[in-house]
């Protein structure tokens, strides 16, 4: 995951190594469990439904980027989670009940164990999905969701294969998925809206993300869009290890890489059973994309959000989900 960058990664001798590693076994806890921290007082974005999720006081992540937000953690606080345990900071569902599709042996189908589920949504596509399960796995326990993922590495939910041009197996990968969620019928599916955010304003919404959506609308099921999040040329913990969180060559300017509107605000006839939800203002400020928001990395690797981090967004996603969706 990740690629060698300019900044350089961490070196340690074997002396420095060993005292790291047990400062790291301390924080991993904290890694996988931030989410569940105490309540304080923060300003939050209590969700309209009323459930309310716990902040981290030390480490409030996007909470930092919420209206009326007041720091009340400790000063001097660690970066959170640990620089050891962060290249694997994937989000993920735990002990899911697994099966093979049986109309292409390459799709995996997985669902979280949830009896009389009071909704069932659908987590489809690549990676870029995939992130989402940090922050829906803790607002589906206290929902009450059932989650299904279909999750394929360079395999964005599409008609065409987005990423590796040419691929029939991704072709055929999205074609069953298609097929498996139509027979599921779930209350929603979320996906990716966008693609290849990068410098330069790269960002594309292509014509076969649109058409999927089309085989979805003609089956009377919802989907969520999701705005995809800037990827960089190296990661960006590694400029921080460097510099330090708040330096200002370790943040990138927004307007290099995310343009006012998004793709596909500018596509026409957009399926009517589409919603979209764009949640860079919590991976950016006004003027630049940084590296650490709310003493919390917000990239494992060159363009994957961190699973922790993710799980700082549940006040935030909960109540934009419920709001486009009108749950």
């Amino acid at each position: 995951i990740g690629t060698t960058t300019r900044w350089g990664a961490y070196r340690f001798g074997i002396l420095t190594l060993i005292p790291v590693l047990l400062i790291a076994a301390s924080w991993q806890w904290l890694g996988g469990h931030i989410a569940q921290s105490s309540a304080v007082d923060v300003s939050t974005a209590k969700p309209a439904n009323g459930t309310e999720y716990p902040v981290d006081p030390n480490h409030p992540g996007a909470m930092a980027h919420t209206e009326g937000f007041r720091y009340t953690g400790e000063t001097g606080v660690r970066t959170a989670p640990s620089a050891v345990t962060l290249p694997d900071d994937w989000a993920r569902l735990v002990e899911p009940d697994c099966r093979v599709s049986e109309y292409n042996e390459e799709l995996e189908i997985c669902a979280s164990d949830v009896r009389a589920p009071k909704r069932d949504i659908v987590v489809v596509g690549d990676s870029h999905a995939q992130q989402y399960l940090g922050v829906f796995k803790p607002i589906a326990d206290k929902q009450n969701w059932r989650i299904t993922t279909m999750l394929r590495g360079g395999c964005p939910f599409s008609t065409q294969s987005e990423t590796r041009q040419g691929s029939e197996r991704c072709v055929d990968w999205n074609a069953a998925a298609l097929r498996e969620i139509i027979e599921m019928r779930p209350d929603a599916v979320f996906t990716m809206a966008t693609r290849n955010v990068r410098v330069g304003l790269t960002e594309q919404t292509p014509p076969g993300f649109v058409e999927q959506w089309r085989k979805l609308e003609a089956s009377g099921i919802p989907l969520v869009g999701l705005r995809d999040n800037p990827r960089f040329t190296g990661p960006p913990a590694d400029c921080v290890a460097e510099y330090g969180k708040d330096a200002k060559r370790c943040a990138t300017s927004r307007a290099t890489l995310l343009a006012k509107e998004a793709p596909y605000q500018r596509i026409p006839n957009i399926p009517s059973n589409v919603r979209f939800l764009d949640f860079s203002d919590y991976l950016c400020t006004a003027t630049s994309c940084p590296p650490v928001i709310g003493n919390v990395y917000v990239y494992m690797d060159n363009n994957h959000l961190s699973a922790t981090y993710m799980s700082t967004m549940a006040n935030i996603v909960d109540e934009r989900v419920h709001a486009v969706l009108g749950w």
